[in-house]
């Protein structure tokens, strides 16, 4: 079948059929994924516009870099996204628990008196599908670390809410 000079049925060689297979089965792929044959996309349900709610544990000692109608610029999963207006800004003194009579409570962190806890919600059109809220290609649910930057700034949060603002167009 392969002859000494590399050759199969002694008229093509071995590599140039690879490459002309592998050249082959991408075309075909791609042109799948176009037409809407391929399973990329037959999972969106939908366009809508999604928020979320951002929380950045500490670090921050001047709330004041964070105002409502001022972008930000997002990255998930390290991957570069989009500005996205900011659309409320939640800030409070980090908190400790400790026990207390009756169960726990929370308290001003007596070890970083400066530092504030932040929660920003962002918005933006997103995709639908049948399980997740899709920005940029990825997935956003709860949990999900994102990183923020601005002319001040560059902090990592993690999605703490998501939700659907309006109802999605099929």
């Amino acid at each position: 079948m392969i002859d000494q000079q590399g050759r199969v049925f002694g008229r093509f060689n071995l590599i140039d059929l690879t490459v002309v297979l592998v050249a082959a089965l991408f075309l075909l792929g791609v042109g799948l994924a176009r037409s809407g044959h391929a399973g990329v996309n037959k999972q969106l349900r939908g366009e809508g516009t999604a928020e979320f709610d951002l929380f950045i544990r500490g670090g921050i000692t001047d709330p004041a870099i964070f105002k409502v109608g001022d972008k930000t610029f997002i990255t998930i999963r390290n991957q570069p996204y989009a500005a996205l207006t900011i659309r409320q800004v939640k800030v409070t003194p980090r908190t400790i628990t400790m026990p207390a009579p009756g169960g726990v409570r929370a308290y001003p962190d007596p070890s970083e008196p400066y530092s504030k806890d932040v929660l920003l919600t962002l918005r933006e059109k997103a995709q639908l599908t049948d399980d997740a809220i899709v920005l940029g290609g990825n997935k956003i649910k709860v949990g999900v670390p994102i990183d923020i930057e601005g002319f001040k700034y560059r902090l990592r949060g993690s999605i703490v809410d998501v939700r659907l603002v309006d109802q999605p167009k099929l």
